[in-house]
């Protein structure tokens, strides 16, 4: 999809919404912690919690994993963006430590701390970023979007959708027809070895065909293994 049907579709986007869950792929170099991505043994790093935006200094608390842990805390404390690095806690291969980031200056990054956007997730490696932010109602959309076509090919939008199942992670996006199959094949043994039960027995008991049943399963299973696997890979914690 070219930059222009992106803008396009995204515009139509904010004229439908009130609020709304959003993922962007954003170059290191057009966020922050560049060198630390694409210059350093740091592999990669994300948020351990959510953190607001929304004052001129941003202390985050970042888990990072690295190919060398005995530099972390000086490739933190080189990259331009941050001013300081205080560690947290220790970590499989790496650490969690608390930044204290450099004033905003660059205009993308003015979006979150003047546009009413949250982030909720944020992932960094090979050189980029998969940042996930909420954006309470339309003003805050709406400054994303001009941010978006002022900065054009700097960052793109991955994926939108309605933040109904912001307060229950455990839900995955699943729908609720996905949910109810997922958890009644489970307790009827259909995922067992040996099975307990077979699609037939499962499409009777939800009282849908076998072909619907199978539909529900498999979209499912792409949805689960995508939000809780692929998008959101869980760091090695001490905790």
């Amino acid at each position: 999809m070219t930059l222009t049907a992106r803008i396009i579709r995204f515009g139509r986007f904010l004229r439908s919404v009130v609020s709304a869950i959003i993922t962007l792929r954003i170059p290191a170099s057009a966020f922050v912690l560049d060198d630390v991505l694409s210059r350093s043994s740091i592999t990669e790093a994300r948020l351990v919690r959510s953190v607001q935006l929304d004052e001129p200094t941003l202390s985050p608390l970042l888990w990072v994993r690295s190919d060398d842990p005995a530099q972390i805390a000086s490739s933190l404390r080189d990259d331009p963006s941050v001013g300081s690095v205080a560690p947290f806690a220790s970590s499989t291969g790496g650490g969690v430590y608390r930044l204290s980031l450099r004033p905003l200056a660059d205009e993308f990054m003015r979006l979150f701390a003047d546009g009413g956007l949250s982030v909720l997730d944020a992932h960094g490696r090979d050189g980029e970023w998969v940042v996930r932010v909420f954006a309470r109602d339309r003003d805050s959309i709406g400054s994303l979007g001009d941010g978006w076509r002022r900065t054009g090919p700097e960052f793109d939008v991955e994926r939108v959708r309605s933040p109904e199942n912001l307060g229950d992670p455990t839900r995955f996006g699943l729908t609720d027809r996905q949910h109810h199959t997922l958890v009644t094949a489970f307790r009827q043994g259909y995922y067992s070895v040996p099975r307990d039960s077979d699609i037939r027995e499962l499409s009777n008991t939800l009282g849908v065909t076998h072909q619907a049943t199978s539909q529900r399963l498999r979209r499912g299973h792409e949805r689960l293994i995508r939000r809780a696997l692929v998008e959101q890979p869980s760091p090695s914690l001490p905790y």
